[in-house]
C-alpha cells in the first residue's frame, strides 16, 4: 500500500484546479474502473480525490487501487481528441513519479523507471520542457546554452540563457564585436548603415518590413531577457 504522501502527490496532479488536470466527472469516471463510484466530501477536488483514494487502499489494504486508477485515468483512449493535453498531464506526473522511482509510460500505464533523490535529478530524468523542445525540433545550439536552466525547470533563466545564442552567433558570423541593439544595427542593417545579414532578398517594401520587424525583435529579447552582467555566454565551445 502506497504512502499518503505518495498518493497526494499524484491528486495533487491529477486533481488540480487548472487543465491538464482531470475535471470532476472525469475523475469519477476513473475511479469506476477501479469499483470507486464518487468522490468523498472536501474543500477542493485534490483533497476530495485524496481522501477517496486513501480511505479505498485503506479499506482494502492493497496498493493496487491507486496502481489501477492512474493508470485508467492516464489512458491514452480519454485524450485522442486532446493529444498534447496527455503529453502535458504525463510530464506533470512523471516530475512527481520520478522521485519514487515510478512513471507513467507510453502506454499510459505505472511502470518502473529511474528513481531520483533530489528535485534536479528529478527534472532531469522528467525533463519534460527539454523533451518538448527537441519534440519541436529545437536547434541543437540553443541547447548548450540553456540545458541547465531546462533540466531545473527554471523558463526565465533557461529564456534568458537562450537569448544570448544570439548575439553570440551574430559575433561569430560577421566577426563584429558589441552587443545589443549597437551589435544588431552594424549586422542586420539601420538607415544609415547596409546589412551584413539578411533573412530575405530585401525585394520589396514586404521584405524590408520583415527584415526590421526581425531586427526589431530581437532588439526586444535583448532589453527583455538579458542579464547586463553576462552578455556573454562562459565556457562555451564556439566552433558552433
Amino acid at each position: 500500500m502506497f504512502e499518503v504522501a505518495f498518493t497526494e502527490a499524484v491528486c495533487n496532479v491529477l486533481g488540480a484546479t487548472d487543465p491538464p488536470a482531470l475535471s470532476s466527472s472525469e475523475l469519477i469516471s476513473a475511479l469506476r474502473v477501479v469499483r470507486i463510484e464518487s468522490l468523498d466530501e472536501g474543500a477542493n477536488k485534490r483533497t476530495r480525490l485524496l481522501t477517496t483514494l486513501h480511505n479505498a487502499q485503506v479499506l482494502r489494504g492493497t496498493g493496487n487501487t491507486l496502481i489501477l486508477f492512474i493508470n485508467a485515468a492516464m489512458s491514452p483512449a480519454r485524450y485522442v481528441t486532446d493529444p498534447l493535453r496527455w503529453e502535458a498531464l504525463r510530464g506533470q506526473l512523471n516530475a512527481v513519479l520520478v522521485l519514487y522511482g515510478l512513471r507513467v509510460n507510453e502506454e499510459g500505464k505505472l511502470a518502473r523507471g529511474h528513481a531520483a533523490t533530489t528535485l534536479s535529478e528529478a527534472a532531469q530524468f522528467s525533463g519534460e520542457l527539454l523533451t518538448e523542445l527537441r519534440r519541436r525540433g529545437c536547434h541543437a545550439v540553443l541547447l548548450k546554452y540553456c540545458s541547465e536552466e531546462l533540466i531545473q525547470q527554471s523558463l526565465f533563466h533557461a529564456v534568458s540563457e537562450a537569448s544570448k545564442t544570439i548575439p553570440d552567433r551574430i559575433r561569430r558570423h560577421t566577426g563584429l564585436a558589441g552587443d545589443g541593439a549597437a551589435l544588431y544595427d552594424q549586422a542586420l542593417g539601420s538607415q544609415n548603415m547596409t546589412p551584413l545579414i539578411q533573412i530575405n532578398s530585401l525585394a520589396s517594401d514586404s521584405e524590408v518590413s520583415e527584415h526590421r520587424g526581425f531586427k526589431n525583435i530581437l532588439v526586444g529579447v535583448h532589453g527583455h531577457y538579458r542579464n547586463p552582467r553576462a552578455h556573454r555566454a562562459a565556457g562555451l565551445d564556439r566552433s558552433a
